[in-house]
């Protein structure tokens, strides 16, 4: 078993290993402020430089990990019938979501707006709403990761990879600008979104090769469109053969 999930990782690392360099130093980096400054400083760091233009691009950009832009997505691939998309998209949303908000529950963590109650140097914005509790971790950013790694690992584009990293970083970094998660919220997210993706992707093609289960093996598509499509193919071809030729 131990091999088996060793060979996965290695596939999922080789279908885009720029995506992944880039997201091992964004651990590192979030490893090294969340060792070396408090919580509080980070937070405050980030949040005290602001401006009415950061205000409004931060707003947009913290809606890529929303679950609605998630969903219209998927549905946009399925509109494209870029169906291993829509499907990897859809099910690591889902997959992450469950294991974030079981997070959520279990810590309870206190938001910045509990912790910065009455403090003035607190910046949010008057348009979204503030929340105080179940900080820990950041469900934006742990959708906005998941996402990124999904695209990243099926499209197999150092570019695509790259864009899909940055929009998912800033998507972090606009949680805790807008006052609404601490670093170490965002650190963790991010480490999740790209960790329950992996194993998505690791356990799907092992539950491919059950016949008993409803998925094949590409990421995952279902098995009885496979059914489908041959019977209509087959159809299609006898009345050709019925119909009178010239």
């Amino acid at each position: 078993m131990i091999k088996v999930i060793q060979k996965q990782l290695k596939k999922i690392y080789n279908t885009n290993p720029t995506f992944f360099h880039i997201i091992s130093i964004w651990f590192l980096l979030i490893a090294f402020l969340l060792l070396f400054v408090t919580k509080r400083e980070s937070f405050q760091f980030v949040n005290s430089h602001h401006a009415f233009w950061a205000d409004i691009f931060m707003t947009v950009n913290t809606f890529v990990g929303d679950g609605i832009s998630i969903i219209a997505l998927a549905a946009v691939c399925c509109f494209l019938k870029k169906w291993n998309f829509a499907k990897g998209i859809f099910g690591t949303y889902i997959f992450s979501g469950v294991v974030c908000c079981v997070l959520k529950s279990i810590f309870h963590a206190e938001r910045p707006a509990a912790m910065f109650r009455g403090d003035p140097t607190l910046h949010v914005v008057s348009w979204l709403p503030v929340a105080y509790t179940n900080s820990f971790p950041s469900g934006h950013t742990t959708s906005a990761f998941a996402m990124a790694a999904t695209i990243a690992i099926i499209s197999k584009s150092k570019k695509m990879g790259l864009f899909c990293f940055i929009l998912a970083a800033l998507t972090g970094y606009s949680r805790i600008y807008l006052g609404q998660h601490f670093l170490e919220d965002v650190g963790f997210g991010s480490l999740l979104g790209v960790g329950t993706t992996c194993i998505y992707f690791i356990v799907m093609p092992m539950i491919s090769r059950n016949k008993f289960l409803v998925f094949n093996y590409k990421f995952p598509q279902i098995k009885l469109m496979r059914a489908v499509l041959p019977v209509t193919v087959d159809r299609r071809r006898s009345k050709q053969d019925r119909t009178p030729q010239g």
